[in-house]
């Protein structure tokens, strides 16, 4: 979402870190829930943002539903007290095998993977000699 709304650092990293993004495929079904309130904040008409959106979805792997059904019930429990809307997103890092990138402070607070925060992955891709 952060991505979308503005040509930030977030944005940068999205397209020039060359990582690999992955993303549970509820994500489309977020964003386009969102999509009128985030083409506002943004100041974007329908088309400028279908083309933000299409150019960002190319940076991102989508994971099937399916392949989180197996690391669903572990997720579940971890975020239970913390924040069950972000069960997915931990499910996928589980799945993966893979961190999370997240500023929420909620996906922070999970202690399966590691969640890495904006300012940390910046530091850490500048230390790889990324500018960004």
């Amino acid at each position: 979402m952060a991505a979308f709304l503005r040509d930030s650092t977030v944005r940068r990293i999205v397209t020039l870190a060359q990582l690999d993004l992955l993303a549970p495929e509820f994500v489309q079904e977020e964003v386009s829930h969102h999509l009128p309130e985030l083409r506002r904040r943004a100041g974007l008409s329908l088309p400028a943002a279908m083309e933000l959106l299409s150019l960002l979805e190319e940076y991102l792997t989508l994971i099937p539903a399916e392949a989180l059904l197996a690391t669903w019930g572990q997720a579940s429990a971890a975020m239970a007290e913390i924040d069950p809307k972000d069960t997915a997103y931990l499910a996928a890092a589980l799945a993966m095998g893979t961190p999370l990138w997240s500023d929420d402070p909620h996906l922070t607070k999970q202690t399966l993977v590691p969640c890495w925060t904006t300012r940390a992955l910046l530091a850490a891709l500048r230390k790889d000699g990324l500018r960004v």
